[in-house]
């Protein structure tokens, strides 16, 4: 979220707009407020608190609050980058009733609606009404309502929020997620090498890496070696687990890496395991290096990757699926190959930062009733093009 959210801050920078970042939390924008200067503006407004709570309930105070912030800043946008669960209400309300257009991101599969049995009515012959599950639609369905636009980074969660919670379709609009791209790295082995299966990200409870230790130990390549990017709580449950299925001495914890680059030319096959996900961006990062991926059945990744074109789809949680998979592409290296090739073309079409820019601008100039221009084609320096210089400010 916070490398998106820099991707989308820095877009309109160079496009040559003002920003207003209406901040909860901390604050990722210092080396755009020392490169921009005064064309980004940082206001800390403490919304949200840590479980991204504080501005999902629809208070009156809460709201007037917002209205008045909007009116005071005057924007010709407002843009709500908010995953699942919509924590951006009172906000979003609030921007309507200043006469803000607001557009609203979506970035996470939407959640089952919460199930609460229905009473019945007259000795149980009467079937209740099932407001408590109205009312969760309701609250989520209304931040659409009032937004001019809904932004989805797949097809799969926009569908997910209009079956569950009625979204409105006309106002769908997807913009797929933006990745650096590197040099085309060398699939060049030493034959007696071990074939390395990598993952880089957060080492969570969400990312089921326990399924990837236990689908190593149930492969029938032996000649394999893991190679984990990234932190979390989790990673001392997942090396003693490593330890238990007896494979602790071909699982190396490499920590958070700012090198990705180089992390990915030391991996073979690149692996998700989640069984909920939208659009992930490890598994772009390793497309754009030319990597066979491997992921879950779920969400936005088959879409992502198009299983057998650049990478393979297993079922979520099933280790004999995935050991499986892992056998095939170990055994393979032209599959790898070709898998990796196919899936960095695929980036490059449809995920190059350049393109995407002007999907958002072409948004934003629209929502705002602004005409589009030349310099809307921007180049974010997040994404890996650095930007020329700062651009002129628009009021």
């Amino acid at each position: 979220m916070e490398t998106f959210c820099k991707f989308l801050t820095e877009t309109v920078l160079e496009a040559g707009w003002q920003v207003t970042v209406a901040l909860s939390g901390e604050n990722i924008y210092d080396s755009l407020q020392t490169w921009y200067g005064d064309a980004i503006r940082v206001v800390p407004v403490e919304w949200l608190d840590a479980t991204c709570a504080g501005d999902r309930e629809y208070e009156r105070t809460r709201i007037l609050e917002r209205r008045c912030w909007f009116a005071r800043v005057q924007p010709d946008v407002a843009l709500c980058v908010q995953s699942s669960n919509t924590p951006f209400r009172a906000a979003i309300v609030g921007a309507r009733l200043a006469g803000v257009p607001v557009i609203s991101t979506h970035r996470t599969m939407a959640w089952p609606v919460e199930y609460v049995p229905s009473r019945r009515h007259f000795f149980g012959l009467v079937p209740g009404l099932g407001l408590h599950r109205r009312k969760v639609i309701f609250k989520t369905w209304l931040t659409a309502f009032l937004a001019a636009r809904v932004v989805y980074n797949s097809t799969v969660v926009a569908r997910g929020y209009e079956t569950l919670y009625h979204y409105p379709r006309h106002r769908r609009v997807v913009i797929p997620n933006a990745v650096r791209f590197s040099p085309a790295l060398s699939a060049s082995r030493a034959s007696d090498r071990p074939v390395t299966i990598g993952y880089a990200g957060r080492i969570g409870a969400d990312k089921r890496l326990d399924i990837l230790l236990r689908a190593v130990a149930a492969m029938q390549s032996r000649n394999v070696r893991v190679q984990i990017y990234g932190e979390g709580a989790e990673q001392p449950l997942l090396a003693d687990l490593a330890s238990r299925l007896g494979i602790a001495d071909r699982v190396a914890w490499r920590g958070v890496t700012q090198d990705s680059a180089s992390a990915y030319a030391d991996m073979d096959i690149v692996v998700l395991c989640s069984p909920r996900e939208s659009s992930s961006n490890m598994v772009l990062e390793a497309m754009a290096a030319g990597k066979a991926v491997v992921a879950t059945d779920a969400g936005g990744m088959p879409e992502l990757i198009e299983p057998g074109v650049g990478g393979l789809c297993v079922p979520p949680l099933d280790v004999s699926a995935l050991a499986a998979a892992l056998d095939k592409l170990a055994a393979d290296a032209d599959l790898r190959r070709r898998l990796g090739q196919n899936a960095r073309v695929k980036a490059l079409r449809e995920h190059d930062p350049r393109c995407v820019a002007e999907q958002w601008m072409a948004l934003l100039n629209s929502v705002a009733g602004r005409p589009s221009s030349v310099r809307d084609i921007a180049c974010p320096e997040v994404y890996g093009v650095s930007p020329t210089a700062p651009g002129g400010l628009m009021t």
